[in-house]
This record gives C-alpha cells, sequence and structure tokens, in this order.
C-alpha cells in the first residue's frame, strides 16, 4: 500500500511540474527567444502637446487667402495623422486664421496645436 502510495503521489507530481523544451529552431541566421513568465507589462503613454505655423499661399483676393489657408490646415491635420500612425492623436486644432495684406497680396496664418498620446515603452 505505501509503494502505491508513493507511486501516485510521484505521477501527480510530474503531471503539475512545468517544463520548457526548444528544439528544431534553425540556428543559421539571426534567432532571439524569449521567456518570459507572469503577466505582461502594458505598455505605458505619454501625452504630448506642441504648436506648429499654418500659412497659406499669397493671394491677390481676400477670399482666395482665406481658401489657401483652408486648404494648408486640411493638409496639415492629414500629414500629422499620417505621421503619428502608431500613436493616438487626442487633438488637432488648427486655431484662428488671421490675414495680412502686404504688396497686393494677402496671406492667411494661424497657429496649430496637437495633442498625441505617445507609447513610450
Amino acid at each position: 500500500m505505501k509503494f502505491l502510495v508513493i507511486a501516485l503521489s510521484l505521477v501527480t507530481t510530474a503531471a503539475f511540474a512545468q517544463s520548457m523544451g526548444i528544439k528544431d529552431i534553425p540556428a543559421d541566421g539571426d534567432t532571439t527567444i524569449k521567456i518570459q513568465k507572469g503577466n505582461k507589462e502594458e505598455p505605458k503613454f505619454e501625452i504630448t502637446a506642441g504648436e506648429d505655423e499654418i500659412q497659406g499661399d499669397p493671394a491677390a483676393l481676400l477670399k482666395e487667402a482665406r481658401e489657401s489657408w483652408k486648404k494648408a490646415c486640411a493638409d496639415w491635420k492629414k500629414e500629422t495623422k499620417e505621421l503619428n500612425k502608431e500613436n493616438q492623436v487626442l487633438t488637432l486644432n488648427c486655431g484662428t486664421m488671421k490675414c495680412a495684406t502686404t504688396a497686393m497680396e494677402t496671406t492667411c496664418e494661424s497657429t496649430g496645436k496637437h495633442k498625441i498620446k505617445t507609447k513610450i515603452q
């Protein structure tokens, strides 16, 4: 009876043991093997804010200058989103348009502001 209890305890212990074996992994070229135990650590993020100058092309008429600024604003938003595919763009704001006339041309510009959630780990 003692032998049976010892044999059962060995079988039970072997069933709960954790083992790791790596076989048949080609060694040619770069190979990285990572063994990690426990919970996967969540990535950490940082929120960054910034400003950019947005300026439309000069135009003879105020209406054309405003349209040019609107196009520049849309292009700035599109480019910012394309450059931050991995990160998350939280806010994009082109700011308030200000137009000035010099030498028979009108130019509209503003200060665009953005907030981006950036992965730091």
